[in-house]
């Protein structure tokens, strides 16, 4: 038997008793660090061109310029260059951040270059306004009516870099509790208040950081998602953010890879209650029903693989990290949905094939498509 969401999202409630995040963690910073070498001068050469001061590992030089050898050419450039850039060399040679021996063959400054940090900034729009909870936004989805932030949180794994020729360049994400783990990151844009009380923490988060090699970037890849082999692990014993009960889906059946509602502030005629634009996105079809076709074992991983992934990739042009954000826009996913009336998606449901779409995912195949709306680069 295939378990239903309602299911999964009822066991979450009723078996996993640890808050959103602040009942499970707490927050740090990380730091970095760099190095220099002092070159030696250049000694009097016999028989060819001497040697000019080194330049360490994008560092500095103290070294006196080159003098001349005997019988051979002259260094005239000077030592100490400024740091990254190493020594210069008239004759005998160019030299890139190190010394020009006999025939003018540099020794390489980046040689022993460590990583670069990098820090890639995210934020949450409602269309073109900020999203805040306790804020009001009108005319959404396709009836246009005016909605409030309920809830805005999604986890990055297999982020990437695009460098000048469109390689994928891997991003080592640094461990920064509660928010990363080198394998995951949480970005959280509900800060608890207004109509995100219910199930939102007063903490917030739009940003991963980690390590890079050192390089021009122009572009970013990422996926929504928890990878496979932590999805269905005990959220009490993983490390946060995988300790976020309100993005997880029961006690051991998966993440909510995304978790994204907007409620409306004013409930249409007739109804007794305002509309609701809901997506929890996850992995489904993971089989674990009992041996006699009863109700699935909210104590136990999956029997079965899930069917539909259900993890899209992002990939997105035009970016530097040094000067970029990426912008999420809630408004997008629920666009063509009415909002007035009570649209749930819980990676099931009549919605989600559009709501799916925007986000970069094929409902029918729980596979990535190669279009989605919901990112774009600012």
């Amino acid at each position: 038997m295939k378990y239903s969401s309602f299911w999964l999202e009822l066991a979450a409630v009723c078996a996993f008793a640890c808050g959103p995040l602040s009942a499970c963690s707490s927050d740090t910073s990380p730091g970095s660090a760099d190095a220099s070498t002092t070159g030696d001068g250049g000694p009097t050469g016999t028989g060819g061109a001497s040697t000019g001061g080194k330049s360490g590992s994008g560092g500095s030089t103290t070294g006196s310029g080159g003098k001349m050898g005997t019988g051979g050419s002259t260094m005239t450039g000077s030592g100490g260059s400024t740091a990254g850039s190493g020594g210069k060399t008239s004759s005998g040679g160019s030299a890139t951040g190190g010394a020009s021996t006999d025939g003018g063959t540099p020794d390489s400054g980046n040689a022993d270059a460590g990583p670069m940090d990098v820090s890639i900034q995210f934020k949450a729009t409602v269309g073109t306004a900020d999203f805040a909870c306790g804020k009001t936004y009108t005319g959404q989805g396709s009836s246009k009516v005016s909605v409030e932030a309920k809830d805005f949180r999604f986890y990055v794994q297999s982020l990437s870099l695009l460098d000048q020729n469109g390689k994928e360049v891997p991003v080592t994400f640094d461990t920064r509790s509660p928010w990363q783990t080198p394998d995951v990151a949480l970005l959280d844009f509900e800060d608890g208040t207004g109509a995100c009380a219910a199930e939102g923490n007063a903490e917030m988060n739009s940003v991963i950081t980690g390590k890079v090699p050192p390089g021009k970037y122009s572009g970013i890849v990422f996926v929504n998602g928890v990878p496979d082999a932590l999805n269905h692990g005990d959220p009490t014993t993983l490390p946060a953010p995988l300790q976020a009960g309100a993005m997880t889906w029961g006690w051991l059946y998966g993440y909510k890879f995304v978790k994204a509602e907007l409620s409306a502030t004013a409930a249409p005629a007739g109804d007794a209650m305002p509309g609701l634009g809901l997506v929890h996105m996850g992995s489904t079809g993971c089989d674990n029903a009992t041996m006699d076709g009863g109700m699935p074992d909210y104590m136990g991983p999956p029997k079965v693989a899930c069917t539909a992934p259900n993890r899209n990739v992002i990939r997105l042009t035009g970016f530097d990290p040094a000067k970029n954000t990426i912008v999420a826009d809630i408004g997008v996913i629920f666009s063509k949905i009415d909002l007035a009336e009570n649209n749930q998606c819980h990676s099931e449901g009549t919605t989600c094939p559009t709501e799916f779409a925007a986000l970069g995912v094929d409902f029918a195949t729980g596979k990535s498509l190669t279009t989605q709306s919901a990112y774009h680069v600012e």
